[in-house]
C-alpha cells in the first residue's frame, strides 16, 4: 500500500480480537472507544496498510493512528486516560465538616434564623474557619449530590395520644372493609368541618391567561363574611354530602347531621360508622346522647379518632381538593355567592363519585409503631 510501512505493528490476542470485534460493532459505547477499536483491528487484520490508508477507512487523522498503534504497546485498552486536572482546593474534611453543618440547626451554631441557605452555610463556615473562603454554588453542588436540602422543609406530626393504637385500628379497619360493610347495610361516614372560608370580592377584576404569561389576580380585595362548611363523605361510594353554615357551634353539627340523616345517601341503611375527630364542635360529650335520642331507622356507632389525628379523616382530602378546585384564589362577590359555587362543586364531585384510594392500612400502622410482632406472640 503506500506510504511507509507502519512502526508498530499490532498484536492481538484471540480475546481481545473477540473483544475488539464486539466494541467496533457496538451503537451503545463512546463513539471515540469504537472508533479506537476500528484503527486496531484494521491494523491487525491488514498488517500491510499504512497509516494514512486505515485513518482514511476508519475516518480519523493519521495522527491518531500513529498515537493508538504506539499506545497498544504499553497499555492494550482503548479507555482513555485519566486526566490529571487542577489539583483540590478543599480537602474531604473540610467538605464533610461543611456537609455536617448543613445538617445542624442553625440556632446550635449561635444563628438566628430557622434555615440554612447556601450563603449562609459560607458565612458559618468561614467564621468557623472550615474554610478561609468558598462560593455558595460549591456549597450547593456539594449538597446537592449528597440530596441534602436544609433550605427545604416538610411539616410532620408525632401522634401525642397514648392510645392512638386502639383508636386508629378500628377506623383503618373500617376503611380496609368499607365495599363489604356496604353490600351488608352498613355506611362508613366521614364527618368534619372546614372553617373560616372568607368571601373575598377582588377590586380589580381577574385578567385571563395569555401566552407567557399567568392568570393575573387582585391583590386587594373586599371581605364579604365568612361561612363554615360542613361535609360528610360516603367512604365505600365517594359520594359527598355538604352545608353552610354562619356558625360551627355544636347547635349547627346537630343541624348538619340531622339533615344528613333523612337524606337519600342514608337511605335504606341498617348502620352507621360515623368517623370524627375530637374537635370541640362535635361535643364529644354529649353527641351519643342526642344521637339515640332521636330514633332513627338505623343505628349510628361513633369511632373517635386519636386527638392530633385528622389526617386519618378521609374527608380531609376531599377539602385539600376543595382548597386547590375551588378556594385558591379565593375570590367571591360575597357570601351567598361563595355558598352558591360550593355547592355547585359538591354537585360536580356527586356527578362521578370515586372513592378515595386509602394506602394507609392497619398494617402499616403496626409496623411503624413496631407493634406487629407483639399482636402475633399474643395471637
Amino acid at each position: 500500500m503506500a506510504g511507509p510501512k507502519p512502526r508498530y505493528a499490532v498484536k492481538l490476542t484471540e480475546q481481545q480480537y473477540k473483544e475488539l470485534k464486539h466494541l467496533s460493532q457496538s451503537h451503545m459505547a463512546p463513539w471515540v472507544e469504537v472508533q479506537r477499536a476500528r484503527i486496531l483491528l484494521l491494523a491487525y487484520e491488514c498488517p500491510d496498510y499504512s497509516n494514512y490508508h486505515i485513518a482514511e477507512k476508519v475516518g480519523c487523522g493519521v495522527d491518531m493512528v500513529k498515537k493508538w498503534r504506539k499506545r497498544w504497546q504499553k497499555d492494550p485498552s482503548v479507555k482513555s486516560l485519566p486526566r490529571a486536572g487542577a489539583p483540590r482546593k478543599f480537602s474531604a474534611l473540610q467538605r464533610s465538616q461543611i456537609t455536617a453543618l448543613a445538617c445542624s440547626n442553625p440556632s446550635d451554631n449561635g444563628k438566628p434564623w430557622k434555615r440554612w441557605s447556601g450563603e449562609k452555610l459560607v458565612q458559618t463556615a468561614v467564621e468557623k474557619k472550615i474554610v478561609k473562603s468558598i462560593s455558595a454554588g460549591t456549597v450547593r453542588r456539594w449538597l446537592d449530590q449528597d440530596k441534602i436540602k436544609p433550605w427545604q422543609y416538610h411539616s410532620w406530626q408525632k401522634s401525642m395520644d397514648p392510645c392512638f393504637v386502639e383508636k386508629a385500628g378500628p377506623v383503618l379497619d373500617l376503611y380496609e372493609t368499607a365495599q363489604e360493610l356496604s353490600q351488608q347495610g352498613h355506611a362508613v361516614v366521614c364527618v368534619d368541618e372546614k372553617t373560616s372560608i372568607q368571601a373575598r370580592k377582588p377590586l380589580s377584576e381577574t385578567r385571563p391567561a395569555i401566552p407567557e404569561y399567568p392568570v393575573k389576580i387582585s391583590d386587594r380585595y373586599e371581605r364579604k363574611g365568612v361561612l363554615q362548611l360542613f361535609c360528610a363523605l360516603m367512604v365505600a361510594t365517594g359520594t359527598t354530602f355538604a352545608r353552610c353554615f354562619d356558625k360551627k357551634c355544636f347547635a349547627d353539627f346537630q343541624d348538619f347531621l340531622s339533615s344528613l340523616f333523612k337524606d337519600r345517601v342514608c337511605k335504606g341503611l341498617k348502620f352507621i360508622h360515623l368517623i370524627l375527630d375530637n374537635g370541640s364542635t362535635h361535643a364529644p360529650k354529649q353527641l351519643r346522647k342526642w344521637i339515640n335520642s332521636l330514633h332513627l331507622s338505623f343505628t349510628v356507632k361513633i369511632h373517635w379518632l386519636p386527638t392530633h389525628a385528622s389526617w386519618l379523616d378521609q374527608v380531609e382530602i376531599i377539602f385539600s381538593k376543595l382548597q386547590r378546585d375551588v378556594l385558591t384564589p379565593c375570590y367571591f362577590n360575597d357570601k351567598e355567592d361563595l355558598e352558591s359555587q360550593l355547592m355547585e362543586y359538591f354537585e360536580y364531585l356527586n356527578q362521578n363519585p370515586k372513592p378515595i384510594q386509602w394506602s394507609y392500612t392497619k398494617v402499616k400502622m403496626l409496623e411503624k409503631f413496631d407493634l406487629q410482632n407483639q399482636y402475633k406472640l399474643a395471637a
